[in-house]
């Protein structure tokens, strides 16, 4: 099967907009448009629609489609071409069931919002960890032929050290004082930081990054709305409270009762409080404080839970389909972010609620507090490639914890080295022909996406140089037939996607094909067909190169990366990220007229 990439007739259009109960919001992008060759060709989007859920009526979101949707509703499609009756099913912590992920309609993206980095220092691997559910969730998706739009959220305001009691400095002005730098350029360092450790990492960029400081008027306008609902109400001290006994579901997504949480509170509760359980909408800024913002209740900063509310709404429209993060954002976060948003959309703003494990090191959660964090850039270091850290995560369930040590990431190494190895030794696909290499999630230059204020939101823009992933239709076959034993692998490999993501029977079924008494050009194919969803990069096995070295756009984050910190005179942070780049075969060479040319490391000359 044969692809290829165009615009529909947004192409000129800059961008759009979401309708939600807060007003409009400008600034959608279009998405890209694949089409297939052929009088079957089937249009996808990145636009909202309308679909219903537990109960509540969506509202209706005004962005047009890119292209006009097709009569009917597309099925999802097997490798040999007939309808699939299984769908990609996700363990829903509001419900505590394992549920489908519904199928749009058609022209239709299914739309997730991902709770991203604070950026005010480096994501560990623990983070990534998390972060890989949603791009595991979204592979899959594009697998089954579905238009996914993705918005991960960047939070450079309002995190307070302890959430619960609404108390404690704000990270981000912390580490503004102990690097002697503004916030801004915290923001700006970190979350640059951040996108080298996704790419390198092979993570899809989200569609939209929006940054908790660019969307004060909707955080605004949301705890406004609150108020003069009577489901918030002001303090003297200037603090805006959500009052958690207005909402009857409260605590139904963590199992925390109100009973519960104010007996915990005993002797530790704010004095402002009506209730020991209400949670900050809106905190008045002490005296020299230097993010804060004027409101009708004085001057002062959001909450951390409102931020996430005002931004979905604002970029998925007040329903949304898919709401990720860790299994630490459970409560408060999520259940805060349900409570205040229900009286705004008649309920839960996400249909599934999906939450991934912590990474485990010596028995403790691996965090920034406890000092036991590694980045995933530092993995060179050790001569071990951060593919091998994402394959090490596909030996475990999301939803279960893993252990991180030295020796489980060197046996994912040696295993992804083995699965690469037999993969090479078929080798490779012809161009065209029967077995010609399957689609593959392609990245396409982020030159055409809107940027600073053709997008309406600073967010909207990757990085300079940074992918943008093409939204690629699966539902292809191969020219030839599958046998009846490729037939039989491929479908136990979709099967446990389908199932809550159940990566370990997956990767092991992908072993067990390049080990099956199958014709080595179906068994590259089925290997290669599943690497859509295991991110694993099994298409460059043939390249001369180190897979992680010829990799673009990951090495294109780490320049961008470089040149920004040699931007702001950070040199200790560029040599880290020149040797970074030796490590992966590139030399970085600065030139006069101050661009940076990369040339290939001659093994034979020592480097």
């Amino acid at each position: 099967m044969f692809w290829s990439i165009g615009a529909g007739p947004a192409a000129a259009r800059s961008a759009g907009s979401v309708t939600s109960r807060l007003g409009p919001a400008p600034g959608i992008m279009r998405g890209l448009v694949l089409h297939r060759r052929g009088n079957d060709a089937v249009p996808r989007g990145l636009s909202d629609g309308k679909r219903g859920g537990r109960g509540f009526v969506r509202a209706r979101r005004s962005v047009p489609p890119d292209n006009p949707p097709t009569s009917g509703r597309r099925p999802t499609m097997a490798p040999h071409g007939g309808p699939r009756s299984q769908m990609l099913q996700l363990a829903d912590t509001l419900t505590r069931t394992v549920r489908p992920v519904r199928i749009p309609e058609p022209g239709q993206p299914v739309t997730m919002y991902s709770c991203g980095p604070t950026v005010y220092r480096y994501a560990h691997v623990g983070n990534l960890r998390t972060f890989l559910m949603p791009d595991l969730i979204r592979r899959a998706l594009l697998y089954h032929g579905m238009a996914v739009r993705q918005v991960q959220n960047i939070t450079d305001v309002g995190h307070l050290r302890d959430e619960r009691f609404d108390r404690g400095d704000d990270p981000m002005l912390v580490a503004a004082g102990l690097e002697d730098k503004t916030p801004g350029q915290i923001a700006d360092a970190y979350e640059a930081a951040f996108h080298a450790d996704a790419a390198v990492m092979n993570l899809l960029p989200a569609h939209v990054y929006p940054r908790a400081t660019e969307h004060i008027p909707e955080m605004l306008a949301l705890a406004e709305r609150l108020e003069d609902l009577g489901h918030a109400y002001r303090t003297e001290a200037g603090n805006v409270y959500f009052a958690v006994s207005t909402w009857p579901g409260y605590g139904r997504l963590s199992g925390n009762t109100l009973d519960a949480l104010r007996a915990g509170h005993r002797g530790e509760v704010e004095g402002d409080k009506r209730d020991p359980a209400d949670f900050a909408l809106w905190k008045a800024a002490g005296e020299g404080r230097l993010l804060k913002w004027p409101s009708r209740w004085g001057d002062g900063f959001p909450g951390w839970h409102l931020e996430c509310s005002a931004m979905a709404m604002r970029h998925l429209g007040d329903r949304f389909d898919i709401h990720t993060g860790g299994e630490d954002n459970v409560f408060p976060h999520h259940e805060d972010e349900i409570a205040q948003s229900g009286p705004i959309v008649g309920g839960p703003p996400a249909d599934l609620w999906i939450h991934g494990a912590f990474l485990m090191t010596s028995g403790r959660k691996m965090a920034k507090s406890a000092g036991n964090f590694q980045r995933v850039t530092e993995l060179a270091d050790d001569g071990i490639e951060a593919l091998a850290f994402r394959y090490l995560c596909l030996t475990a369930r999301y939803s279960r914890r893993l252990d991180y040590s030295e020796e489980s990431l060197a046996a994912a190494a040696t295993a992804l080295t083995a699965l690469r190895s037999r993969l090479r030794a078929l080798g490779p696909a012809a161009d065209n022909g029967p077995w010609a290499a399957p689609a593959v999630l392609a990245a396409g230059r982020a030159a055409d996406r809107p940027t600073g204020s053709a997008a309406g939101v600073r967010g909207h823009a990757l990085p300079d140089g940074q992918a943008e992933p093409v939204v690629v239709d699966r539902a292809g076959s191969p020219a030839a037939p599958l046998s009846p034993a490729g037939r039989e692998l491929h479908e136990r490999f979709v099967a446990a996607i389908d199932d809550d993501l159940d990566m370990p029977t997956a990767v092991a079924t992908i072993h067990a094909t390049l080990r099956a008494d199958l014709p080595a050009d179906e068994r590259r194919w089925l290997v290669l067909d599943a690497d859509a969803v295991l991110g694993l990069d099994l298409h460059r096995v043939w390249q001369p190169q180190p897979p992680a070295a010829v990799f673009e756009p990951r090495v294109d984050a780490l320049l961008a990366e470089r040149a920004q910190a040699r931007a702001g005179r950070d040199w200790e942070r560029a040599d880290e990220i020149r040797e970074r780049l030796r490590a992966l075969g590139m030399e970085p060479v600065d030139l006069a007229d101050g661009t940076t040319e990369l040339r290939l490391i001659d093994p034979s000359k020592g480097g």
